[in-house]
């Protein structure tokens, strides 16, 4: 039995999207770990070798994606990794299939620009937060901050929505209560989907928000586009989670404030969720409440 995931999950298909190797040892460091959890898996990676940087040319990697998903031993399929082009992909996935097997598929970063448009689409089992090379192939995280990540992808393929890693104190920007769908994506992928049949209404819901290897400029560009495109005033809360890796870090509670201002619900920041691991997992479209007080106590469950 795996420590990865409840007994439902009897075996994992690993599908990339996005990016092609990003080296060996680390590819062979998430398959050891995986194994060593007792998971076991289905590599599937796309026909013809790798295109470009990515892991093969688009029809390839959604015919993989899609191979995955047509075998009835699979209970989840799980990413290898981020980077770039699972957006490219979507015309190519058979999404009446996805609808109709409902089976969770765990990933972040880049796979958030599939995740998103398949939420659109009506599937409710999309998880953000984990990835197999990007989380549990990493040289960087200690076993106990492995164990960490693994319990919260357990606690969210079981169903739970929100599945912290921390117990630090979030941060009060504006007071308020909501119950309401949550949204969790990485803030550059988000707006790329922007003026495409892939982005969803995102009215009444919880938007989660994270990013890496930015600045504060380019976070202020894309919640600038937001808020023009009429996003921001329609949300039922906001929570700003991880900026990993941002230059001008100092100015982030300043954008915070400005844009958090023009949501009408709660919104905290300071979440640990997104690329800094071990972060938090989400359950994409699941119910969640966002507490923020005017004492500035926060709670998000």
């Amino acid at each position: 039995m795996s420590v990865l995931f409840p007994e439902n999950i009897r075996k994992v298909g690993l599908f990339a999207l996005s990016f092609g190797d990003q080296g060996q040892k680390y590819f062979d460091t998430a398959l050891k770990r995986l194994e060593e959890m007792g998971v076991q898996y289905e590599l599937s990676l796309p026909e013809g070798g790798e295109y470009r940087y990515l892991a093969g040319n688009d029809r390839a990697r959604a015919a993989s994606f899609n191979k995955l998903l047509a075998d009835d031993s699979i209970d989840l399929l799980f990413a290898i990794r981020g980077g770039f082009g699972a957006v490219r992909a979507l015309p190519y996935i058979d999404w009446e299939l996805l609808l109709k097997r409902n089976i969770p598929v765990a990933g972040y970063s880049d796979v958030g620009s599939f995740l998103i448009p398949a939420w659109k689409k009506g599937f409710k089992n999309g998880i953000m937060g984990k990835m197999a090379e990007a989380t549990f192939g990493s040289l960087k995280l200690s076993q106990a901050e492995i164990e960490c990540c693994a319990r919260a992808l357990h606690k969210c393929t079981a169903g739970k929505v929100i599945c912290p890693t921390s117990n630090e104190p979030l941060c009060a920007v504006k007071a308020g209560s909501v119950t309401a769908p949550v949204v969790p994506c990485c803030l550059p992928i988000l707006t790329s989907l922007i003026g495409t049949p892939w982005m969803p209404d995102l009215t009444g819901t919880i938007l989660v928000l994270e990013s890496v290897n930015t600045s504060a400029c380019t976070i202020e560009r894309s919640l600038t586009q937001l808020e023009q495109c009429g996003i921001l005033s329609k949300l039922a809360g906001l929570v700003f989670g991880s900026f990993t890796n941002c230059d001008q870090m100092e100015y982030l509670p300043e954008l915070y404030r400005d844009y958090g201002a023009k949501v009408p619900g709660p919104v905290c920041s300071d979440f640990k969720f997104g690329h800094d691991e071990p972060g938090a997992v989400i359950r994409v479209g699941g119910m969640a409440t966002l507490e923020v007080s005017q004492t500035g106590t926060v709670s998000f469950a």
